[in-house]
């Protein structure tokens, strides 16, 4: 699945729809002594995950537009993502 954050590809395709992902990482860790980078890039793996499951269930191709959302608290991280679902056309 191609993911990309560009608002077209140079393929024809037809737009499926809106696809969308949450990634919470796991509690395990410690936030005092815990890199917090690691953390968020857990959190946009499990997001880009749901979302590719998502748009597979569509018969889509590649997710375009994507766009990330990142929420902190004391208890965690959660990631939102979101983009358009795609399916390439066949050139005749």
């Amino acid at each position: 699945m191609f993911l990309s954050n560009l608002d077209n590809v140079p393929l024809k395709h037809k737009q499926l729809g809106l696809v969308f992902g949450v990634g919470v990482p796991p509690m395990r860790i410690d936030w005092k002594t815990a890199e917090i980078d690691k953390v968020i890039e857990d959190g946009i793996e499990r997001a880009n995950n749901h979302m590719i499951e998502r748009a597979e269930k569509m018969g889509a191709d590649a997710i375009l537009k994507i766009y990330y959302e990142k929420e902190t608290s004391e208890l965690g991280v959660r990631i939102m993502a979101w983009g358009t679902a795609i399916q390439y056309l066949k050139v005749q």
